[in-house]
């Protein structure tokens, strides 16, 4: 069965790796062929096996939407997921969007770094998407805490938010 992914041109290096290593160790983890056109940035991913498939396509999305290959290999554990927050689909206004975003990332990365370190997830921001790989309960957490954001919330409310709220499951993966 064949399966058609497109990665952003800028994402396709960073897929395929140094060397073409990311890919053979995608082709031979997922015991898939992937073919990747680096000029329109079409993944074809031929695979017998659904699940792997399906897999493959999560880590494939992930690392389109700004997630190292290392991160978004923690999605072949079933307990992991993918969550990605269209923040353009709420802010309109295009200041505000850029003003939202800035909230997310924070002083040099340092929101991003702290919802990081409270739920145990990996966080990345890639134009007005923010996309999180975790255990489901606590990327659902940080999908709620990032709507009060959003919508104008303190940090600080944000934050006791997470830490009251957070799931230390033995599977964290920071």
């Amino acid at each position: 069965m064949k399966e058609r992914y497109y990665l952003d041109l800028s994402r396709v290096p960073v897929f395929i790796g140094k060397n073409g290593i990311m890919k053979k160790e995608f082709e031979k983890k997922f015991n898939s062929k992937i073919e990747v056109n680096s000029k329109s940035g079409e993944v074809v991913v031929d695979s017998d096996n659904a699940v792997s498939s399906f897999v493959l396509s999560n880590i494939i999305s992930a690392i389109n939407y700004g997630h190292s290959p290392e991160h978004a290999m923690n999605l072949e554990d079933e307990n992991n997921v993918l969550d990605i927050i269209d923040i353009g689909s709420t802010v309109k206004n295009k200041e505000k969007l850029k003003s939202v975003i800035g909230r997310v990332i924070g002083k040099d990365g340092s929101t991003r770094k702290t919802i990081e370190e409270i739920t145990k997830c990996y966080v990345s921001v890639k134009d007005h998407f923010v996309s999180v790989i975790g255990n489901f309960e606590n990327t659902m957490l940080v999908h709620e805490a990032l709507d009060m954001l959003i919508r104008g919330a303190s940090h600080k409310s944000f934050y006791s938010y997470l830490e009251r709220n957070k799931i230390n499951p033995k599977n964290n993966l920071i």
